[in-house]
Parts: C-alpha cells; sequence; structure tokens
C-alpha cells in the first residue's frame, strides 16, 4: 500500500477521493481499506454498492489474517446495494444521511458509482443529472459527517463510462486519482498533483514478507491519518 500513499499522499477526513481504474485490483483495494478502517479507527464503514463489488468472503478472510474477529467486524460495515440507477441516486439521497448520522463511520464507500447510469434506456440528459446529484450529495455529507470518502467509477470489465461522466465525477470529487494497468504493473497517477508511481499488486489472500515482521500495522502497510 505504500505505493499508493506515495501517490495519492494519505487518505484525509472531510475529503472524498475518485478512483477511475480500469483494473479489477481497484475491488481488492476497497476491502482491503475497508478492514484497515475498521482496525485503525474502531468506527463503522458505510458502503454504497453499485456494482455488486462487495465479497463477504474477501472481508471476512482479510480478518482472520490479520487476526480480527470477522463477527465484530463484518457486523461494522453497513451495506446497501443498488441494482438500478434511480435505487443508487435514493440510497444516496436518503440512506446515506440516514447511515452517516446514526453510525458516524470513518470511512464512506461508494463503488461503481456510474455503472447503473450507462444503461441505454436513460436519457443521457436524465442520467447526468442524476449522477450529478448524486456526486452532490456524497460531497456535501462527506464534509458534515467529516469522514473518509472513496468512490470508484465504474466497474472494470463492463461498460466504460463516457468522457463526459468522468469529467462529470472529476469535477465533482476533491481528488481525481487514475489507474491504469502498463507493462511494468499498474501505474497510479494524480493528474491535477501531476504525481504518478507504478507498482505491482499483491493479491489480497498472498501473504509478503512484511507479513512476519511490520504486520498490520507495518512501516510499509496503508496509512490513514486520524480525525483532528
Amino acid at each position: 500500500m505504500a505505493p499508493l500513499d506515495k501517490a495519492i499522499g494519505g487518505f484525509e477526513p472531510s475529503k472524498t477521493l475518485l478512483l477511475d481504474s480500469d483494473v479489477r485490483y481497484v475491488s481488492e483495494l476497497l476491502h482491503i481499506l475497508c478492514v484497515r478502517a475498521l482496525a485503525e479507527f474502531e468506527e463503522e464503514v458505510v458502503w454504497i454498492d453499485g456494482g455488486n463489488a462487495i465479497d463477504p468472503y474477501i472481508l471476512s478472510a482479510l480478518c482472520k489474517r490479520h487476526g480480527l474477529d470477522r463477527h465484530e467486524v463484518l457486523s461494522m460495515v453497513n451495506i446497501a446495494r443498488a441494482f438500478t440507477a434511480y435505487q443508487l441516486a435514493s440510497l444516496v439521497d436518503g440512506l446515506l444521511h440516514e447511515k452517516v448520522g446514526e453510525s458516524a463511520p470513518s470511512l464512506i464507500i461508494i463503488s461503481s458509482i456510474s455503472d447503473m447510469f450507462m444503461d441505454r434506456d436513460l436519457r443521457r440528459s436524465e442520467s447526468h443529472q442524476l449522477l450529478r446529484g448524486c456526486a452532490n450529495e456524497v460531497e456535501r455529507v462527506t464534509k458534515e459527517s467529516e469522514a473518509i470518502t472513496v468512490v470508484t467509477s465504474h466497474t472494470p470489465g463492463r461498460v466504460e463510462p463516457e468522457p463526459r461522466v468522468i469529467s462529470l465525477l472529476s469535477d465533482a470529487f476533491d481528488v481525481y486519482v487514475q489507474m491504469r494497468r502498463g507493462r511494468n504493473g499498474i501505474t497510479v497517477r494524480v493528474p491535477d498533483e501531476g504525481r504518478s508511481t507504478t507498482f505491482m499488486p499483491v493479491p489480497w489472500n498472498q501473504m509478503v514478507l512484511n507479513d512476519f515482521t511490520e504486520g498490520f500495522y507495518g512501516k510499509d502497510c496503508a496509512y490513514i491519518p486520524p480525525r483532528p
């Protein structure tokens, strides 16, 4: 996770981060961030899933790997799934504010925010308006709750969002991050700040030397700064 910290600069409270990725590793990354946030802050996570990305098995396995009580951890993840654009818009407009108010989460995850809005049955003007409303509401709730929010633009391998959609989302959120697969691994770029790095990700279920030395909070693990 250290290469991500190098490019992104850490995850900050009250800020939204958009991950625009064409690699499936972005889904694994969300699960890792979810478990690490729970372990670090001992506060709940709110996850609105627009791309059927959540895998309870991965969350459970990550808990076991790091010596965490999976039942306790999973009970702290508030999950809501959407299967249409209107459902996603309804969850963001209503349930998000409600759940954040009830649980005071340290982390909010919105996965594949644009997938449902690429439906051919939706007029583009309507889908863009709904998506813009969702993005603005996520931004507002994040600021009010002082949570860390991570949003993924779409599910890799499915319908690619139009350039206009990516532009809409990158303008709406505080930090825009691109993840692209290259010859030497995955390149992470923050275009607005001119930072980039390339790394070869380790699968979530593969142990590395760091697991036997520094452990879960080792110097090479991802760092999420505490709330002020």
